[in-house]
């Protein structure tokens, strides 16, 4: 055949090497398969007899247009191409079959789709080794095309950095708002906001009160190790058997009285006479040695021989009684809850709600039911503005509000790799 002739058939070359890897790619792996089964031996022996008969095959192909590759100029040229035509198709083959399959193309599934499509990869890897540059780039070109292809449909079906920091959590169902002079707090599974004019890294002072019963000691002789109440630096005898302990961040009033101490401490801001005088209140409960005392704005909310806790009547001075949360349920009877001191149905989808310590609005939202809670420092207008403003989470304010992703080891297998681009290339 004349010379033009010959250069026409790199088509049939390049056909020919499809056809052979379609055939040989999934009997070789078919082989080494079963060759796990026959013990180290076999499964050397049957995959190198693979092995040997794809490339001496393949071999049979390159003497087709043997000008029109850049090593079939020889006999060792050839079985070089072949080589280097099973090995390549064999990996891409493999890698494509895996990241098909991960991307639920359906590939692996029909003979009627991954027969052909082996047989253009085949064809492909040939074509790349062409003479003639413009035929081997554009092989080149059409095997990334594919590969790409290959990737965005892997891209589409991998976990997003806000679906892998949520670690399994249903945040995708969260209705949130934004509310003016507050920020979303970071590293959590739920949407909560904090003032902005708050450090988040301080402690507020606790505003407690606290009364305990102790073994009676000298004025002014206080353990710096308890950590119950101040132990100094100052400290001042009013007259004997009756001292006040100023601390860093709270003060006490100790009296000495019937062979024991009873100590009742509070917030650095709680005024020292009222703090005084109740002390001077506190007596025997009757039961199990604990004490109480008459504290103004206070009510003991905890009584046991270990001490008595007093909490502020006015429930907006607790901790956390500024701050917001929003909960988000699919599951609901849309009835108010027990036990709330007040409950007013505002229309069919928005109701409020108040408790001791808290209050809510309440609104169903598409099948869902958003409950935003605030302490009592919060004003209603504020939760009912927030509650008509809840919507679908996005990403960025999840991403606001989920623990960061923690570092793990880089996946470098193939697939791993195949991964890292998906998200790299396609997000």
């Amino acid at each position: 055949m004349d010379e033009v002739g010959a250069r026409r058939r790199w088509w049939l070359r390049t056909g020919l090497a499809g056809i052979t890897g379609a055939v040989m790619a999934p009997v070789a792996a078919g082989t080494a398969v079963v060759g796990l089964f026959a013990g180290t031996a076999g499964f050397v022996a049957l995959t190198l007899l693979v092995v040997v008969l794809f490339v001496v095959l393949l071999t049979f192909v390159a003497q087709v247009a043997p000008d029109e590759s850049r090593f079939g100029g020889s006999g060792g040229g050839r079985v070089f191409w072949a080589v280097l035509v099973a090995a390549a198709g064999t990996v891409l083959w493999l890698l494509g079959w895996s990241v098909g399959d991960e991307a639920g193309l359906g590939l692996s599934g029909s003979p009627v789709l991954w027969v052909p499509a082996t047989a253009l990869l085949f064809a492909l890897v040939a074509g790349t080794l062409l003479r003639r540059w413009y035929l081997a780039l554009g092989s080149l070109a059409v095997l990334t095309a594919l590969g790409l292809v290959l990737l965005d449909a892997l891209a589409a079906t991998l976990p997003s950095d806000v679906d892998r920091r949520a670690a399994g959590d249903d945040v995708r169902s969260l209705l949130v708002a934004s509310v003016p002079g507050y920020g979303v707090v970071s590293n959590q599974r739920s949407w909560q906001l904090r003032p902005l004019d708050v450090d988040p890294s301080s402690t507020p002072p606790s505003p407690f009160v606290q009364l305990y019963a102790e073994p009676d000691a000298p004025d002014c002789q206080v353990d710096p190790y308890q950590t119950r109440y101040p132990s100094g630096p100052d400290c001042e005898v009013e007259r004997p058997g009756l001292f006040f302990v100023q601390g860093p961040v709270g003060n006490a009033y100790v009296h000495r009285v019937d062979g024991r101490r009873l100590v009742l401490a509070g917030p650095k801001s709680f005024d020292r006479a009222v703090l005084r005088d109740a002390l001077l209140t506190a007596r025997p409960t009757g039961q199990d040695g604990a004490v109480t005392a008459t504290v103004p704005g206070y009510s003991a909310t905890s009584v046991s021989s270990g001490g008595t806790v007093f909490t502020p009547d006015d429930r907006a001075l607790l901790p956390g009684a500024r701050n917001i949360e929003f909960s988000t349920r699919t599951a609901f009877d849309g009835q108010c809850v027990y036990g709330a001191l007040e409950c007013v149905v505002e229309s069919p989808s928005v109701r409020y709600e108040r408790f001791e310590d808290a209050h809510v609005y309440v609104r169903v939202v598409d099948g869902k039911e958003v409950t935003v809670r605030g302490g009592l420092a919060v004003g209603r207008d504020v939760l009912r503005t927030a509650a008509l403003a809840a919507h679908p989470a996005t990403d960025d304010e999840l991403r606001a509000m989920l623990p960061v992703e923690q570092p793990s080891t880089p996946d470098r297998s193939p697939m791993g790799v195949a991964r890292h681009l998906a998200r790299v290339l396609f997000g």
